[in-house]
């Protein structure tokens, strides 16, 4: 926008007794060359949005042809995210029947060197609990290194009845130790209450004068305490950082636990049903629902039991 906050001033040249008119300047024209470039400008500035919405968007329609050429392992692993979202949307449109051809690519993904890409299939395969392959492959997944890629496959194999992944599930609740991949000195970029998802920046460690190294978070979640000084020296695998689960996370996991979870659960999901202002009231509601389905599968105590604390 141009600035228009000298646009009403006096001319300091003119006098307001004067008896004539300043003649105003004569203005020249921007030329062709400077129009040709604003056009420009103003094309980008509508394109490059698009562009960026389109390349993020995996929404678009795709052809048989593009999805299987998208399934290739060696494709950029964002067109594959797209394939799998697109499986997923006629999976849910039309049934297992119209996307089976593809279930042995899906399979094979769960192998990529990308953890968004195996995140993606571990959620694509829990949509469809009556591919007995595909149990298989989530509980090989559960064994994965990235932790995002272990909820998932925990959440779906509920899908199939399955408890194996219940400890994941467990953990989703949980707080998250950010530990210290190097010695050296702390220098923290969040702050406590601060918002963080995965693989934001949360620390720097200053190796030496000439090299740093990078904390980031492996799992979304808010800072709920910082768990060292700033600017002290820190060891290799010293906690920095506790981030408690965010809203998602727990809401996904106390749906998981809805059906799988057991009396001794009960003390990791009640504190879920006090308010928090960092998680909506659906939290709330699905602990409570959380918390009666596992009573009603416990049954009334035992003689000499103790039940657990009501809400």
């Amino acid at each position: 926008m141009l600035n228009q906050s000298n646009s009403g001033a006096a001319d300091p040249s003119y006098s307001s007794n004067s008896t004539t008119s300043p003649t105003p300047p004569k203005r020249r024209g921007l030329g062709w060359g400077a129009n040709l470039l604003a056009v420009a400008f103003v094309f980008l500035a509508i394109l490059v949005p698009f562009m960026f919405w389109q390349q993020t968007w995996f929404g678009t329609a795709l052809s048989d042809e593009e999805i299987r050429k998208n399934l290739d392992p060696a494709a950029k692993p964002r067109k594959i995210q797209h394939a799998l979202v697109q499986l997923s949307q006629r999976l849910t449109d039309s049934g297992p029947a119209a996307v089976a051809a593809w279930y042995p690519d899906v399979r094979k993904l769960a192998g990529h060197p990308t953890p968004e890409v195996r995140m993606t299939v571990a959620w694509l395969m829990g949509q469809d609990p009556t591919a007995v392959e595909f149990r298989d492959g989530l509980t090989r997944l559960l064994q994965d290194d990235d932790p995002l890629v272990r909820r998932n496959a925990a959440l779906s194999l509920v899908a199939f009845g399955e408890a194996s992944g219940r400890e994941e599930v467990r953990g989703m609740l949980a707080s998250w130790p950010v530990l210290a991949p190097s010695s050296g000195e702390l220098l923290f970029r969040r702050s406590e209450g601060d918002s963080v998802s995965a693989g934001a920046l949360v620390a720097r460690i200053q190796v030496d004068a000439a090299t740093h190294e990078e904390v980031r978070a492996a799992v979304p979640g808010y800072v709920e305490e910082l768990l060292a000084e700033e600017g002290t020296t820190v060891s290799a695998g010293q906690p920095l950082v506790s981030l408690a689960p965010e809203e998602d996370q727990v809401w996904e996991a106390l749906r998981a636990l809805y059906f799988i979870g057991e009396v001794r659960d009960l003390p990791l999901i009640q504190p879920f049903l006090s308010e928090n202002p960092m998680l909506s009231d659906r939290v709330r509601q699905q602990a409570g629902f959380t918390i009666s389905a596992i009573r009603g599968r416990a049954g009334p105590a035992k003689p000499g039991e103790v039940p657990p604390e009501t809400p």
